[in-house]
Order: structure tokens, then sequence, then C-alpha cells
């Protein structure tokens, strides 16, 4: 998209900081006021920018679910990974991580939220070898534990930002180690829990431990609340572990946070299970995204 408006801005003779701007803002509100501000005296060249303004599709942004607590999300300038555990085999036998994303020009983002091994594979400290073009953000928790000392890794503790000229995020809590990513794409909130979730274990342990798990996570969730009064997607854990009340953390998060789609986690191949969620969501005014296997995309 970018090229296409490049190549139109050098045709018709117009500042590159101009083209670099449109490009970054040309599905601004404030769109049209620039176009009259800046081509007022060029009615050919406006007329060419407001078409195209008109006729662009929105941003499109593609979800994939790798594996467990591993999803990919793919826009038109960046790509970004969550806590990548295992890849995801395609059909034809090659794997979306290894044999697609890592080969798109575009740029990369890769987060991890802690260091347990089935969010955090040292694999992917490889990768900046494959492509160059690539950001890792991870919780302070895994230089912590000196998981990934001397790595060029973006560490973020508790309620720190890291902001370039693609997105923002900001680390928030967790009810086990690390933390929780709160991401804005495309000025939409993307939230990733990590494992942040209501691990009440009710079932295992007595009624008062079960009753302080619940309070912590309770506790978290409202300071994720009192910051964030929208989420556009979430991915979250629903663990069927946990027993019979195993969605009670999804059901809180999505009564207290108003989310307008959510994606599990953390539920190996229990897809009939974690599936289930989707009337507890629509209560709520939420779109449940069914996950069926790995690999599976969903274009928001």
């Amino acid at each position: 998209m970018c090229k296409i408006i490049s190549l139109l801005f050098v045709r018709e003779k117009v500042n590159y900081s101009v083209c670099i701007f449109f490009c970054r803002f040309h599905k601004s509100k404030c769109f049209p006021l620039f176009i009259k501000f800046y081509v007022e005296r060029n009615e050919h060249f406006a007329t060419k920018l407001l078409l195209f303004h008109r006729d662009f599709p929105e941003y499109v942004m593609i979800v994939t679910y790798i594996f467990h607590s591993g999803y990919v999300i793919e826009t038109e300038r960046f790509s970004i990974v969550f806590d990548f555990y295992k890849d995801a085999k395609k059909s034809d036998g090659t794997y979306f991580v290894r044999d697609y994303l890592l080969k798109k020009p575009e740029d990369l983002y890769v987060f991890c939220s802690h260091s347990h091994p089935d969010h955090f594979n040292p694999e992917i400290l490889s990768w900046k070898e494959k492509k160059n073009n690539i950001t890792y953000i991870f919780a302070n928790e895994l230089l912590e534990n000196k998981q990934t000392i001397g790595t060029g890794v973006h560490y973020l503790a508790k309620y720190a930002k890291f902001e370039d000229y693609n997105l923002w995020a900001q680390l928030f809590g967790s009810t086990d180690l690390g933390g929780s990513f709160l991401v804005n794409v495309n000025d939409k909130l993307i939230f990733h829990a990590g494992d942040l979730n209501n691990w009440h274990w009710k079932e295992e342990v007595s009624k008062e431990e079960a009753l302080v798990f619940e309070n912590n996570y309770l506790c978290e969730l409202e300071l994720l609340a009192e910051n964030v009064n929208h989420l556009y997607l979430a991915m979250f854990p629903i663990d069927p572990r946990l027993g019979k009340e195993y969605m009670r953390g999804a059901e809180q998060f999505v009564s207290r946070i108003p989310t307008e789609y959510l994606l599990p986690m953390h539920f190996g191949e229990q897809y009939a299970k974690v599936n289930a969620f989707e009337n507890i969501a629509r209560q709520n005014n939420c779109n449940y995204l069914k996950v069926t296997h790995t690999g599976q995309s969903f274009e928001l």
C-alpha cells in the first residue's frame, strides 16, 4: 500500500515528508483537512488522494492460533508473535512461523509474558539471525530469571511501556510469573493475558486458599480495568484443568471489561470444552472466536 502511495507522490512531485505523513495517517478523520491545507492549489492531485482515501479498504488484522498461548497478529505494516511455544504445521507440511512469518518483509515483534517453558521457547532468540527487523519485548521476569541476558531485548517492568512508529505496549500484572500485555495495534487495543487468570483450583485446595487465589486475580483485573475502557481483542486462558468452574476467570474478565472479540488460550487440545465459553461471551456482548485447530486464522 505505502509503495503505491509513494509512487503517486513522486510522480506528482510532493515532498517526501508529506508522503510519510500520508502513509501513516491516510485513515485519520483529519485527512480531508490535510488535503485542503496542503494541496488545495493542485486540484488534479487532490482528486487522486481523495479517491484513494475513499476506495482503499480499512486496516485488516489477521489473527492466527499457533498453539497453547501462542498467537500471531498480522497487519499490513507489521506482525506480532505472542508467547511462542510450538509452531503450527500447515496442511502442506510447512510451518506457519518458520516457513511463512519469518520470511515476510514487514517488521516483526516478539512478545513473551514469562519464563514458563509453555510460554517461552528459547528458539525465538535465534530468529534474529534469520530476520533483521525483529523486536523482542519481554516481561522483566525473564531477565530476573536470567533466561535472556545480553540478547538485545526490551524488558518491561509492571506498567512500563514500549513505543515506536508501529505500536505501543504496556505490561500489566499476572497471577503467576511475569505479566500480561496491552498493545495498541492500529488504534485498537489488544490484550494477551499470559498466565493472568483466576487460578482458583477449588477442587484441589481449601476454600480459604481458593478465595485468596480469586482475590489476587480480581485485584489484577481491577487494575487493568482502571486503565482500559474497551478491548478490541483479548486472548485469555480458559483451562479445563481447573475443574467445573474452569471458565470462571474468563467470565469475570468479559463481564468487567467490555471486549469485542475473545480468543481462548491454555487449553491443550480440549477444543469442545473451551468453545463452550461461546454462550457466556454472548451474554456479555462479546464475540467469542471458536478455535478448532492450530494454524486457524481469523480476519478481524
